[in-house]
Order: structure tokens, then C-alpha cells, then sequence
């Protein structure tokens, strides 16, 4: 057997291999991206079966191997067993989840990203029964890709730095966002392509999100828009989110085709 080590995870993703056994792969605050085999999980008897879910939290005893890992033994220190309740929650979460493993780095500790992780997590799980799940998705992106360090601009015009703030007295007012800019462009005076443009409304809800906690409607917008506009804009802003996410990665991310339609 070769050297144990003792982590504290997340679980992320979980593939069969082999007839009886799972690859496991965890977020660690001390590790990041960890993968280790549970031996045996699949059995219905098996100690690790309900302990190598989704999104719990255990602690692991873990025998390095040559190839694998092995998960020796695992304590469970918390779980989101609500997530699993309505599948628009956990399609959300499975979002978030194949997000994080895209940021995320193996063999490198990034506890800011657990914990935002986990934030958000526990947020999805507690929104009530008729809550728009789109700003605490939108909120969740925007934090763990402000934690990895390639959230958007939000602010300010990239080309010209100037601070760029919703105007509500035009209506037909609109702002440039560029993902290969990195956000914002007000007056495009360079060679960079704009992807979309984005109303008052939909910039104030962009702006909203580096708050630690959503706000479903931020107080710079009129309350003469419509619960149906502010939706209609976090539905939008998501989009926008996703489609930035996905230039930054070089690739489609699966989840959220299927998140969108569990929500629709």
C-alpha cells in the first residue's frame, strides 16, 4: 500500500470503473482536483455508497497508488441533500459543479474556490419554491470566474478605461461586451468584435453580481420595470455569462444546455 494522506472534499464528478468500482473526483481546499478510486461503491452494501454522491462533503482517508488512488476510508462532514429534491436545483448545481472543474487545478490549493463553491451550493439549495434560480446562477459564474481570475469587465470600457453606468433615461441606451475584449466597449474604436450588446437593465444586473450576496432587483433600477423585464435580463445575463465562460474554456459546456432545459 502506498503513503495515506488525509483530505477534506467536495465531490464533483463520479464515473463507474470497472464492474463494482467509482472514480471519484473531489474539490479540496488544500489539493484543488483530486481523483481517487472508491473501491467496491457500486455495491448496494457497500460502506462508500451513500458517502459518493454529488456534492458531499467528506473527509478521506486516501492510499496513494502508482496510477490511482484509492480511497481507504471517508467520514462525511456535510451534505446538500436538498439539492437532489427538484431537478431544476440540481441541474444548477451540476452547472456550477462542471464549471468548477473546468477552473479548478489538480495538485493546487485553491481554498477561495471551495468555499465560494460551497457558498453557492448552499445558496441554490435554500431559494424558495417560486424563486428565479437565473441571478444565483448568474452570481455563482460570476464569482468563480472573479475567484479564477477571468471574470468580465463590468465596469469600465476596456479600450478606453472611462467607467461606463446604465442609462435609464434612454430607453433604446445599449453597451458592447466583448469576450475576447474581456467586457465592456463603449466606443469601439479598435478591431475587437462585439458579441452582444446589453441594455440599462441588463448592465445594472451585470454590475450587481460582484455583491457578495444577489440581489434580485439592485436598487439603481426604476421600479417602473416589470417583474417580467428583470427576469426576461437574468435570463439574458446568464446567456452572456455562459457564452463568455465558454470562449474563455475553448469548448461547449454540456451541463448548462441541459440546465437550460430543466428551467424552461
Amino acid at each position: 500500500m502506498g503513503k495515506i494522506y488525509q483530505v477534506e472534499g467536495i465531490i464533483l464528478k463520479k464515473q463507474p470503473l470497472g464492474e463494482n468500482d467509482l472514480l471519484i473526483t473531489m474539490l479540496s481546499p488544500d489539493r484543488g482536483l483530486v481523483k481517487a478510486v472508491a473501491p467496491l461503491a457500486r455495491n448496494h452494501n457497500s460502506h462508500l455508497r451513500g458517502k459518493t454522491e454529488l456534492f458531499i462533503v467528506n473527509h478521506f482517508s486516501i492510499a496513494k497508488g502508482k496510477s490511482l488512488d484509492r480511497i481507504l476510508e471517508v467520514d462525511t462532514i456535510e451534505s446538500y441533500s436538498k439539492l437532489s429534491r427538484t431537478i431544476e436545483k440540481l441541474t444548477v448545481s451540476q452547472y456550477l459543479a462542471e464549471l468548477v472543474l473546468n477552473l479548478a487545478i489538480a495538485q493546487e490549493a485553491q481554498p477561495d474556490l471551495y468555499s465560494i463553491f460551497r457558498e453557492h451550493l448552499y445558496r441554490i439549495e435554500n431559494t424558495g419554491k417560486d424563486e428565479s434560480l437565473f441571478p444565483y446562477i448568474s452570481q455563482g459564474v460570476f464569482h468563480c470566474l472573479a475567484t479564477a481570475g477571468v471574470a468580465p469587465n463590468a465596469y469600465y470600457c476596456v479600450n478606453s478605461q472611462h467607467p461606463i453606468n446604465p442609462n435609464f433615461e434612454e430607453r433604446r441606451w445599449k453597451v458592447g461586451f466583448s469576450f475576447e475584449a474581456g467586457g465592456l466597449i463603449k466606443n469601439n474604436l479598435s478591431s475587437v468584435s462585439i458579441d452582444v450588446n446589453l441594455n440599462a437593465i441588463e448592465l445594472a444586473l451585470l454590475q450587481s453580481l460582484s455583491a457578495k450576496t444577489v440581489f434580485a432587483i439592485p436598487e439603481s433600477i426604476p421600479s417602473s420595470y416589470s417583474h417580467s423585464d428583470i427576469e426576461k435580463a437574468w435570463i439574458k445575463i446568464e446567456k452572456v455569462l455562459n457564452d463568455y465562460l465558454e470562449f474563455y474554456l475553448g469548448h461547449v459546456v454540456v451541463s448548462q444546455r441541459i440546465m437550460k432545459y430543466a428551467l424552461t
